[in-house]
Order: structure tokens, then C-alpha cells, then sequence
């Protein structure tokens, strides 16, 4: 269901664009959390008519978030879009797909609070667009009571396993 939503914002933004005149960088635009804190954000640009170019996006995690990229997708289609660099903290995005249609994605990159920049470049054949998808889940840290309760638990094994083998040496 996210890739059919995706999918379909992608192709507003492509069947959406305009000419030189109207081009213009789409910022980063977030969903309110989850239930479970997770998030995701879209981004992309649209009527790029330079033969190359360089999009930075800057956004600001919470302080004290922690948290790791589930999913980071970025596809230029039908629009001969190519990408040589994309950069998320400078860690570079992975290659699913290159030519044409190019995608690229990035998994499982933790992640902290404060500002994070996304960095793209590439060259446009002449009225270029790309979109992207960032999306967030909280890292898991149990909770110190959590923690309590599993060294309680791992006592009490150890602790079971020694009274069996006493009253077996008995």
C-alpha cells in the first residue's frame, strides 16, 4: 500500500511538472508520527533544465532521537535524471537501478537528533524531475525496568538450575 502511494505521488510530481520556468526543489515535507514514532518524509525536484545539479536538503531531528532510516527511496522516471552522488549524513545510497529509470536506497542507517543534510547530484537531459521517500522508525532501547526484569529472570534459572542439581547429588 506505501509503494502504491508512493507510486502515485511519483507520478503527480513527474506528470505534475512544468517547464523551465517552474522549476523548483519539493522540501522535505514530514508525516506526524505513528503509534510506534515511526515517520517518513517526501522530497524531490521538478523541471530541472540544467545539465547538472546539486539539491541539498536540510531537516532537523529532535534532540535526543534516535532512531534508524528504515527506507530511503529516490527514483527519477522517464525524465533521464542521473544521479552521480546521493548522500544521506554522507553515507551514499545504494544503486537499485540505473539508466532511464534510475532508483537508489538506503537501509538501516542509524541515526541521531539534530540537523541532517541529504545531498543529491546528477545531470538532467532537459526538464528533469526525481522524487524521494525518507522514512524513520525510533530505535528500540529497553527500558531500565526491562532490564531489571531479565537479569531477575536469568537469577532465577541459574538459581532453579542449582537446587535441581543438589537434590540430585542427594
Amino acid at each position: 500500500m506505501k509503494n502504491l502511494a508512493v507510486a502515485a505521488w511519483l507520478a503527480a510530481v513527474v506528470l505534475g511538472g512544468g517547464s523551465a520556468a517552474s522549476a523548483a526543489i519539493i522540501p522535505i515535507t514530514f508525516t506526524s508520527p505513528g503509534i510506534d514514532g515511526s515517520f517518513s518524509g517526501t522530497f524531490g525536484d521538478r523541471g530541472i533544465t540544467s545539465s547538472t545539479f546539486t539539491d541539498t536538503f536540510t531537516f532537523n531531528l529532535p534532540t535526543g532521537f534516535s532512531s534508524t532510516v528504515v527506507t530511503s527511496t529516490l527514483q527519477s522516471l522517464a525524465t533521464d535524471v542521473n544521479f552521480t552522488s546521493v548522500t544521506l549524513n554522507g553515507t551514499a545510497f545504494n544503486i537499485g537501478a540505473a539508466g532511464q529509470n534510475e532508483f537508489r536506497f538506503l537501509d538501516n542507517l542509524p541515526v541521531t537528533g539534530g540537523t541532517q543534510t541529504l545531498v543529491l547530484t546528477g545531470t538532467s537531459g532537459g526538464n528533469g524531475s526525481y522524487a524521494g521517500v525518507l522514512a524513520f522508525a525510533p530505535a528500540i532501547v529497553p527500558e531500565p525496568a526491562a532490564w531489571a526484569l531479565m537479569v531477575l529472570g536469568f537469577g532465577a534459572l541459574g538459581a532453579a538450575a542449582r537446587r535441581r542439581r543438589a537434590i540430585a547429588a542427594a
